[in-house]
């Protein structure tokens, strides 16, 4: 199954609005890192396997 292809933009705005809504849900600083760390493994992932796709 191919991986999806969204400009990077759309990508960049969803992260930061997952971040957002979690800081407003008053979670803790430490498991937004967290968060922000997988986040961004996931995207860089996805990303990583749509370039190989043939």
């Amino acid at each position: 199954m191919p991986a999806p292809h969204l400009p990077r933009r759309t990508w960049a705005a969803a992260f930061t609005a997952v971040l957002v809504l979690a800081l407003n849900q008053g979670w803790p600083a430490a498991d937004v890192i967290k968060l922000a760390s997988v986040l961004l493994v996931l995207i860089a992932l996805v990303i990583g396997a749509g370039s190989h796709s043939e």
